[in-house]
């Protein structure tokens, strides 16, 4: 028997769930949490939970977080990331964080049960429909990577501390250079970015996968 929590802040998906999976012989729905401190509270609980389908926007704690601290304390137990996002940089940080699985939230029930069939086998598992789509975000990708800006090392590394917060005094304490280089770096990165001030070149650097 496979033993399920289901995280996900709205009841009428996790109600959905349990129905669904209800006739299957070999997985039962042994918890349900709304946040990610109640899964870490659950497994805590009940160490009988074998796999857990992970929502990503949640209140408190995110499922990335979650996910990330279920893999460092519980790594026995299997993440299947259950989610209406599609995007590739999603995909990349949950996979980082530890999820072995990744469907979408309008999922098939045939798929729901294979991706929990496979990842508590301990294989990975990603529905077709978000392999294709990858696979198209990889192909536009490609297509605009001569249109991608172009960083030098220290814009790079000028970027990174940004997105760590340090001010541009820190940051050219750091580099041991001048506070007006470090000004003259983030005003070419937030133009590069095409974005109007600092937060946008943060969330920028987030999405394409260059904040560190």
């Amino acid at each position: 028997m496979i033993n399920v929590l289901i995280a996900d802040d709205h009841q009428i998906l996790i109600d959905g769930i349990k129905t669904t999976l209800q006739d299957v012989k070999d997985i039962q729905i042994v918890a349900e949490a709304k946040d990610g401190y109640q899964v870490l509270k659950l497994l805590e609980e009940k160490p009988e939970i074998d796999v857990i389908l992970m929502d990503i926007n949640m209140p408190k704690l995110d499922g990335l977080d979650a996910t990330k601290q279920v893999h460092q304390r519980f790594p026995e137990v299997k993440v299947i990331a259950l989610s209406q996002f599609s995007e590739k940089r999603f995909v990349k940080r949950m996979i980082k964080n530890g999820a072995m699985g990744y469907i979408l939230k309008d999922s098939e029930k045939d798929i729901l049960i294979k991706a929990i069939q496979t990842v508590h086998s301990g294989e990975k598992y990603f529905c077709d429909r978000l392999s294709f789509r990858l696979i198209n975000q990889e192909l536009k990708l490609e297509d605009t990577k001569s249109l991608f800006p172009k960083l030098t090392e220290r814009e790079q590394e000028v970027l990174r501390l940004i997105c760590q917060e340090y001010s541009s005094q820190e940051i050219a304490d750091k580099l041991f250079i001048s506070f007006h280089t470090v000004e003259s770096h983030r005003a070419n990165l937030i133009h590069k970015a095409g974005a109007k001030n600092t937060a946008g070149l943060v969330r920028w650097a987030v999405e394409n996968d260059l904040a560190g």
